[in-house]
């Protein structure tokens, strides 16, 4: 019983933090402000998370591996794992792009140094899981790789507006950067990788994805959402 009130009473903490986050972004939300929605007091928010970083963190995570669990072979019909990253990378970026509360969130989280480094693993891990290293140029590759191109790209994404970039256009030049520097592909497999990513997501339903960013912190029963 402790155990799933304390469960719960994170789900609670983190759907709130969601919440004003989406609202007024990292900076103009504080930690008494969390504990007032979540109807708890600090010292116990902080019980739970001590600084306002290891909400964001979690946060973050939750929805990285939200979207990635929603990309899936079962789903879609990916030629390569270059591609599906493609795919992957350009939903997480349009998600802000199209949604200003969203974006407050991406935001938030790029500007946090611990929460960037939190990305890094988080998707070093999925790649582990999943066993695709050698499909995206081997470990080494990839360690390099996505300590070169994560950073740069959460750069571009802030500087969207002032460089007159899209969605695609910062995935696009992040898939690139990638593959030509780490994996040393021909311009003309580079080309083939973003052409083939590009039919994916021309047609990708982005509100299915929304949705489930809408209810990743719900309350569950017996391993399913309410």
């Amino acid at each position: 019983m402790a155990r799933q009130r304390n469960m719960k009473r994170r789900r609670t903490i983190l759907r709130n933090t969601f919440g004003l986050l989406r609202e007024d972004g990292m900076q103009r939300v504080s930690l008494q402000r969390i504990a007032d929605k979540s109807g708890i007091s600090k010292s116990l928010l902080q019980s739970y998370y001590p600084h306002k970083s290891k909400l964001i963190i979690e946060i973050v995570s939750t929805y990285m591996s939200t979207v990635l669990n929603a990309l899936s072979y079962d789903t879609i019909n990916f030629k390569n794992e270059f591609v599906r990253t493609k795919v992957f990378t350009y939903i997480i970026l349009q998600l802000g792009v199209e949604d200003e509360a969203t974006a407050r969130v991406l935001e938030s989280g790029i500007k946090d140094q611990a929460s960037v480094t939190k990305w890094l693993e988080r998707l070093q891990k999925w790649i582990d899981q999943q066993n695709v290293a050698d499909k995206l140029g081997g470990d080494e590759a990839v360690r390099l790789g996505l300590t070169f191109v994560v950073p740069g790209t959460g750069t571009l994404f802030l500087k969207r507006n002032e460089m007159n970039l899209n969605a695609e256009q910062i995935t696009d030049i992040m898939v690139k950067s990638y593959m030509a520097t780490f994996v040393g592909a021909s311009q003309n497999e580079i080309k083939q990788v973003l052409d083939e990513g590009h039919e994916i997501i021309k047609d990708f339903d982005i509100s299915k994805i929304f949705n489930l960013l809408n209810h990743m912190f719900d309350e569950k029963e017996d391993g399913k959402d309410k």
